[in-house]
């Protein structure tokens, strides 16, 4: 499967596209974008568009682009703390039933609600 980079810019009720050595096309929301690249390649190249894969790089401004950019990684970084936290209680979970105490002990312990640590025993 061939990658290409596909530049989309706003400018005003849609977005440019793109293409190094294939040019330019459109599309009416970043949504479709990806779709409307594979199809624009597909044809200039006259292959199947099962044979494109695109890497969509929307740009608006350098400061709004930045500020993108940032809440991505915000987000990302909020995810994966999410994913640390919840093995983190499953282990603890886990171990503080082996040590005998009860649900109601351990959520009071944990700080979370018992129904929280009911399913976590459940998994």
């Amino acid at each position: 499967m061939a990658l290409y980079e596909v530049h989309a810019r706003k400018w005003q009720n849609a977005w440019e596209l793109r293409v190094e050595g294939l040019g330019l096309t459109w599309s009416p929301t970043l949504i479709d974008a990806e779709s409307r690249a594979r199809e624009h390649i597909a044809s200039s190249l006259g292959v199947s568009e099962g044979s494109i894969h695109v890497d969509l790089v929307p740009r608006v401004s350098d400061e709004l682009d930045q500020l993108a950019l940032e809440a991505r990684r915000t987000v990302h970084e909020a995810e994966e703390a999410q994913r640390v936290a919840a093995a983190k209680a499953r282990e603890a979970v886990a171990r503080l039933t082996d040590a005998g105490l009860s649900p109601a002990d351990i959520s009071r312990f944990l700080g979370l609600p018992q129904e929280r640590i009911t399913r976590l025993t459940e998994q």
